[in-house]
């Protein structure tokens, strides 16, 4: 469970960083030639990966520590 919850730490932070990241392995392969994301997808999966990541903390800090 521990291993899980620090993949998904990493993968979400990965995604604050790099989000071209994960738009190059969910779409980049199928796009022939040169192709980029838009700047609307980067910030918001920016935004996404912030609050998923903070809402993940919120519940599993607490159980982790009780």
């Amino acid at each position: 469970m521990i291993f899980i919850c620090f993949l998904f730490i990493i993968f979400a932070v990965l995604n604050i960083f790099y989000p071209t990241f994960g738009w190059r392995l969910r779409y980049g392969w199928m796009v022939n030639g040169d192709s980029e994301p838009s700047d609307a997808y980067i910030l918001m999966s920016r935004i996404s990966s912030v609050i998923v990541l903070i809402v993940f903390l919120s519940v599993m800090l607490p159980y982790f520590f009780s």
